[in-house]
């Protein structure tokens, strides 16, 4: 009777340490879980910290960064911004597909300030002098 106790006791201490080993490993699993979610709760914020940077950034270039470099005036050379038509400012580009130039209005020499009327009030494409210099030509 005493070796059937100390069995019964010895299966309760292994079934009592097996309960704690599986208590043990789900609290582990748990704590696993909680830092997965953590860290994905992180990753979430710099990503909207991210969008937010870039969000901002549009919106800086929108109200007034430098444009692209396709937009530098022809002959002062100055560097054309998202929103100038916004404030006036006006750029003409060469319609010659290898040109590519813009210029501002007020840069342009009187004769070709008086083709560039011409050719928009006829709704014809405007060629700049260093492409087709012959237009300019005085008779």
């Amino acid at each position: 009777m005493e070796r059937e106790k100390a069995s019964a006791e010895k299966d309760r201490r292994d079934a009592q340490r097996a309960l704690e080993a599986d208590e043990r490993k789900r609290m582990k699993e748990q704590e696993e879980i909680e830092k997965i979610k953590r860290k994905e709760e992180r990753v979430e914020k710099r990503l909207a910290r991210e969008q937010e940077q870039k969000k901002k950034a549009h919106e800086k270039m929108d109200r007034g960064k430098l444009a692209n470099k396709k937009f530098t005036c022809g002959v002062c050379c100055m560097r054309g911004r998202v929103l100038d038509e916004s404030k006036g400012i006006v750029w003409f580009g060469c319609d010659e597909k290898v040109c590519g130039k813009w210029y501002h209005f007020e840069c342009l020499h009187r004769s070709e300030q008086e083709y560039l009327r011409e050719r928009m009030e006829e709704g014809e494409s405007w060629y700049c002098k260093a492409c087709k210099p012959w237009l300019y030509c005085e008779e």
